[in-house]
């Protein structure tokens, strides 16, 4: 078992198991807002406020996440539950987070968050 695999609690709950001072620490999928690349490091911002620093990279995250998670920018990773309005290119996240979205992504992402 990877720490960082996308994982199943028996209440039913996808999420990842993050390192801490203390142990380890699930994190529900519902919990994430968004993950931010720091070079080497992800920072997930949690729905209460809180921030988790994890030293892997955001490539290896996106991978495991399900498609309501949508990589927006090379350093941002936002959970479309979050999502509060979506102009041409520039997303603005329910805890007032605003991003703009890479170029070559505006399109698809356009797509998407007229579908949802």
């Amino acid at each position: 078992m990877s720490v960082f695999e996308l994982m199943h609690t028996s209440k039913g709950l996808a999420g990842f198991y993050l390192p801490s001072v203390i142990g380890k620490k699930f994190v529900s999928l519902r919990e994430i807002v968004r993950l931010e690349g720091r070079r080497n490091y992800t920072l997930f911002i949690l729905k209460c406020g809180k921030e988790v620093m994890v030293s892997r990279t955001i490539g290896l995250f996106e991978m495991s996440l399900p498609s309501s998670f949508i990589r927006v920018t090379r350093g941002c990773i936002i959970n479309l539950d979050y999502l509060a309005t979506a102009e041409t290119g520039v997303y603005q996240l329910k805890d007032g987070f605003k991003v703009v979205a890479a170029r070559r992504r505006i399109k698809q992402l356009d797509a998407i968050s007229v579908a949802a």
